[in-house]
């Protein structure tokens, strides 16, 4: 199919979230950092924390899709999703829910990490690196490999900025297409809890710190009718089994929203 071309690459920054510490949410979320609320005066568990960049792992599949959509090769919530299998071979340790053919949206689901480095050599380094720029997305550090690099390359992000990112997202306000955000906003949703609908990507890799801890980030935003609540979270954490550590995380994660009367408690 035809690729649209990337546009301009420059972007007015945006600023990161303005955190206040709340006690409440550091009682909560004492291994890492939480930060909600909107990014001109957000609540945060720990604010020094929420300012350090960290690497994003598959939270970065939120801008990934939205470069991907904007240049026209996701023209849609259900468009095919490839797998280069020859330049991305298969790993030993990779999820039985990431083989076979996926949609955008089932791709996001599962978190298919072969088909989004796929997309990533797709983009190619030109129009990836023009991407970030319009997305004002973290240090913009593409090194460590084209399609490695948010999952063992120079990406960093912090989590006061991952909230502004993700609350330009939820109102229309990033540098692509209304077309590309409508898309992806349309792939983030999680859950329904009558008037509340909860959006959000996670994200799980090594911490850098050769501990053998992993890092678990969730980030999104809650909306209920034209009130919209941004929220950005990583915890680190000795558990080693994938299955588990998400599982706590969805638990947590919840906790933390009910407390803040954003959704039903669990």
């Amino acid at each position: 199919p035809a690729v649209a071309p990337a546009g301009p690459a420059a972007s007015a920054a945006r600023p990161p979230a303005v955190m206040t510490a709340e006690p409440a949410l550091a009682a909560l979320w004492p291994d890492g950092c939480f930060v909600v609320g909107a990014p001109a005066a957000a609540r945060a568990s720990d604010p020094e924390r929420c300012a350090l960049p960290r690497r994003p792992y598959s939270t970065f599949k939120i801008p990934s899709a939205l470069i991907g959509a904007d240049a026209g090769l996701l023209p849609g919530p259900d468009a095919p999703m490839a797998w280069d299998e020859v330049r991305v071979p298969r790993q030993g340790f990779w999820m039985d829910a990431w083989s076979g053919p996926h949609t955008l949206r089932t791709a996001m689901e599962v978190s298919a990490v072969p088909h989004f480095r796929t997309l990533a050599l797709r983009l190619g380094a030109d129009r990836m690196a023009a991407g970030l720029a319009r997305l004002a997305y973290g240090n913009q550090d593409t090194s460590g490999g084209l399609d490695l690099f948010w999952l063992r390359g120079g990406m960093r992000i912090s989590a006061a900025e991952q909230l502004a990112f993700v609350d330009a997202l939820a109102h229309g306000t990033l540098a692509v297409s209304p077309a590309a955000q409508a898309t992806v906003r349309a792939v983030l949703e999680r859950d329904r809890q009558g008037a509340a609908v909860l959006y959000g990507k996670t994200g799980t890799g090594d911490v850098e710190d050769g501990s053998g801890r992993w890092i678990a980030w969730q980030v999104g935003w809650i909306e209920v009718g034209a009130v919209i609540t941004p929220y950005a979270a990583w915890f680190e954490s000795s558990i080693s089994d994938i299955p588990t550590l998400a599982a706590e995380r969805t638990r947590r994660v919840r906790e933390v929203l009910a407390a803040q009367g954003l959704i039903a408690a669990p």
